[in-house]
């Protein structure tokens, strides 16, 4: 089978083919808590934490790191205004970030 129909018709696939050099180099709970959240969706820490059976610091520290390489998207909760609910961006969706910002509408 040819490399490029390898996963032909998975948005997962897509996701990671993106983001590989990004989380190539990180930590394996990094990598972990992005595994989780690409296959489950969105989910709040305390479900990161259940889902992944990580410590709930290393969960904060893995969504920091997810966040300072632009791979996190961050909701708000309107079950709880107090939480948020955590996602892995759409490759899509970032770049339709990247063009309103240069249009000047972000």
């Amino acid at each position: 089978m040819p490399k490029t129909e390898k996963h032909l018709y998975s948005e997962t696939a897509e996701v990671q083919d993106v983001y590989t050099n990004k989380i190539g180099r990180l930590s394996p709970s990094v990598k972990l808590v992005f595994k989780v959240l690409e296959y489950k969706g969105l989910l709040t820490q305390k479900e990161l934490v259940a889902e992944s059976y990580l410590p709930p610091r290393t969960v904060r520290y893995a969504l920091n790191r997810l966040k300072k390489e632009g791979i996190l998207e961050e909701r708000l909760y309107y079950k709880d205004a107090r939480q948020s609910l955590y996602g892995v961006k759409s490759p899509a969706m970032q770049d339709e970030l990247i063009s309103n910002f240069a249009c000047g509408v972000v």
